[in-house]
């Protein structure tokens, strides 16, 4: 009886080192992640060059923002309500956040759609943030995702949904509309000379308006990869 009792000790010893084994590789596996290479699609990422271009020092930009960290359940819900309106809003996130630079105060949210919002389920999630940000008085502006953004268009767009946007940025936005305007004149009459390579990265240039200082309204190219590249060649 002794030897027996051994033996199932073993047993039993070498199924629970066999099992804390098994637990840990699994416990490993949970616990290993890789490092996604970039916040941005490369799509958003331009679209945020452009942007960045277009707030100026009028608006700081935050990327991929919780929904649930800018939108909440209103007061009053019954807890069961509340958690419902809490679930729906997880697992989403905006594209750009546009807030106050003195107190980050939200002053609206911005959506940039490429082809993979044609799908059904997608278009539940838009139609869901938009009303979302509808009750809860949140401008909400969708661009579609293209090969350019004018600036002007882009800054434009923002004027008009947000309250009391600073005359500085009205005015900015309003001459590089212009001056896109007849930059797009231009190309199509054939005046423009041919395009210039970067000198720094190879990049095709593209011709630009300065916005201002003593410069103002100059032309120049700059780089296509701005603002990772900040090249610039004077026409």
């Amino acid at each position: 009886m002794f030897w027996i009792a051994v033996v199932i000790g073993f047993v039993a010893l070498g199924g629970l080192l066999v099992a804390r084994k098994k637990h840990s590789r699994e416990a490993d596996a949970v616990l290993s992640y890789r490092k996604v290479p970039t916040l941005f699609s490369q799509a958003e990422r331009s679209f945020y060059g452009v942007l960045e271009q277009a707030a100026g020092k009028d608006f700081r930009i935050f990327g991929k923002v919780r929904v649930g960290d800018v939108l909440s359940p209103a007061r009053g819900l019954h807890p069961s309500a509340r958690q419902i309106g809490l679930n729906k809003l997880n697992r989403k996130h905006f594209d750009y956040v546009l807030c106050d630079p003195g107190d980050l105060s939200i002053r609206c949210a911005i959506e940039l759609n490429d082809s993979s919002h044609d799908e059904k389920v997608r278009q539940e999630r838009d139609e869901f943030l938009a009303g979302a940000c509808r009750s809860a008085g949140l401008p909400l502006i969708v661009f579609e995702a293209r090969r350019a953004y004018p600036v002007g268009e882009v800054g434009a767009r923002i004027a008009e949904v947000v309250t009391r946007p600073s005359a500085r940025f009205v005015q900015q936005n309003a001459l590089a509309a212009k001056i896109e305007e007849v930059q797009k004149e231009a190309c199509t009459a054939g005046d423009l000379p041919q395009v210039p390579l970067c000198p720094r990265c190879a990049s095709e240039m593209v011709k630009r308006f300065a916005r201002g200082g003593e410069n103002a309204g100059k032309a120049f190219w700059g780089c296509s990869n701005f603002p990772k590249c900040r090249e610039v060649v004077v026409i």
